[in-house]
């Protein structure tokens, strides 16, 4: 999911000027490394550039607890890195993994708010006071949290999100612990494969939108709240680029994962029993955050699956909706994308829910 989080109050914020110098707190590496860089100290990038909106020739950065396995580091490093290649490379972006030990989120939670002070944007101690706060939804800690739960009750439950950066020109994004990479509770490596390639493809969707101000990027990712090419884009990017990967034998995993139609098989038995039970009147571009936020994201799936079969195009939400976002607006990169107004689309899809499921996964890629 993505939250936006205001919560790090603007006023924080400190411009960098170019002549302005740092003692040595950091390594510095003028020479931008070629894969996913795991060191705190360690800025793989220019910090006085400014790199919104644009692509960047250096990969993201993915911070770990130290309770973490190496099957979760080497997972998250190869699903990021592939993102950025399959979605195009933007940053710099902060990827934080925590685990199920709250000692060793405290100390990775420091290190990360020594990482703000070092790059003068925000201080220490406002930085741990929200960061280590249990009541807040998607302070660093609240993802420890989760992952403490899964072992305590032995449930699988998880969370990830990209939680803003908007004002340090940064993508910064945490996820619970990834179990399923340690094959836990039968779930397998590449659910949380696609739970990274779906995180990155919202780093994709912000960029292009990520020097407008607060209320412009809500309207344009997000109309009048409307969550279902937010997060139904990123989830059926995130789907459709695992299995097409993983059918060109660029990933290679130990256990099969079904076949694309077989989860789009699912998302629609999930999104219309949601729909029936929460919101039978509703159509796609009434589901929030707030309201029916499940079939946003299952139906919304399958809204974007309809349009990019529509107009015979898998990336056309990467060559063509979203780069024009920003200029147009919402409905302009819609009509461009796809040939008419969101208003028919919505009608045209609200008949296409009605179909025997045979049809519907005609229109699935065969993956």
């Amino acid at each position: 999911g993505w939250e936006e989080n205001d919560s790090t109050s603007e006023s924080l914020t400190v411009t960098l000027n170019s002549n302005q110098t740092f003692e040595a707190i950091f390594e510095f590496i003028p020479i931008y490394s070629t894969d996913v860089n795991n060191d705190l100290e360690i800025f793989n990038y220019d910090i006085y550039a400014d790199y919104t909106e644009q692509i960047v020739d250096f990969y993201p950065n993915a911070f770990f607890t130290s309770d973490l396995s190496e099957n979760v580091v080497n997972g998250i490093n190869l699903a990021l890195k592939t993102a950025a290649d399959e979605f195009g490379k933007y940053g710099p972006v902060e990827y934080g993994v925590f685990g199920v030990d709250k000692q060793a989120a405290l100390d990775l939670i420091n290190k990360l708010c020594e990482r703000r002070v070092d790059l003068n944007q925000w201080n220490l101690s406002d930085c741990l006071s929200r960061e280590t706060d249990e009541t807040l939804s998607y302070s660093s800690i609240s993802y420890q949290k989760i992952g403490e739960n899964v072992i305590l009750t032995n449930e699988p439950q998880s969370n990830a999100g990209h939680n803003g950066g908007f004002q340090w020109g940064l993508h910064l994004l945490q996820s619970s612990y990834p179990f399923g990479f340690d094959n836990l509770f039968d779930t397998l490596p590449q659910d949380d494969f696609k739970t990274v390639l779906h995180e990155y493809f919202h780093v994709f969707q912000l960029a292009s939108v990520f020097n407008l101000d607060f209320d412009q990027r809500e309207n344009n990712v997000r109309p009048n709240e409307a969550i279902w090419m937010m997060e139904g884009g990123a989830e059926y990017m995130a789907n459709y680029t695992l299995f097409k990967l993983i059918d060109n034998e660029t990933l290679l995993f130990e256990k099969s994962y079904g076949s694309l139609r077989e989860k789009m098989e699912e998302k629609m038995e999930e999104g219309k029993t949601v729909k029936e039970d929460n919101c039978p009147n509703s159509k796609l571009n009434q589901f929030t955050y707030q309201t029916c936020n499940q079939a946003g994201y299952k139906l919304g799936t399958w809204g974007v699956a309809y349009l990019t079969n529509k107009v015979n195009n898998q990336n056309i939400l990467l060559d063509t909706f979203y780069p024009n976002l920003k200029e147009l607006g919402f409905e302009g990169a819609f009509n461009l994308a796809f040939g008419y107004t969101s208003e028919e689309f919505y009608e045209e899809f609200d008949a296409f829910l009605q179909l025997p499921i045979e049809e519907q996964l005609e229109i699935i890629p065969d993956l």
